[in-house]
């Protein structure tokens, strides 16, 4: 794996960086549906040391991206983390 992108985890109150990780990040594509019929689609995945500040439903933001983690599993030595992009002024709107 290249860790060569870096990965902040946000806080989710306030949606500030409260830690900095290198990750592998790679498009990929993965369907959720939920029961109402939401379907949210995956835009990439992300492999990165494993780190217990990391949460489903917890935020990331890779340059000026904002992801939710909608899974994540954990292996021996790392994580994996499916990511969906928030839309672009997804962190602005939460400040104000």
């Amino acid at each position: 794996m290249f860790y060569n992108t870096k990965l902040e985890i946000l806080d989710a109150t306030h949606f500030n960086p409260v830690l900095s990780v290198m990750a592998d990040v790679q498009p990929y594509r993965k369907n959720f549906s939920f029961e109402d019929g939401y379907i949210l689609e995956t835009t990439c995945r992300a492999f990165c040391p494993l780190e217990s500040l990391l949460q489903l439903n917890g935020y990331v933001q890779i340059s000026k991206d904002v992801f939710i983690i909608l899974d994540m599993k954990e292996w021996s030595d790392y994580m994996e983390l499916y990511l969906y992009r928030c839309k672009p002024d997804f962190a602005l709107e939460v400040k104000e």
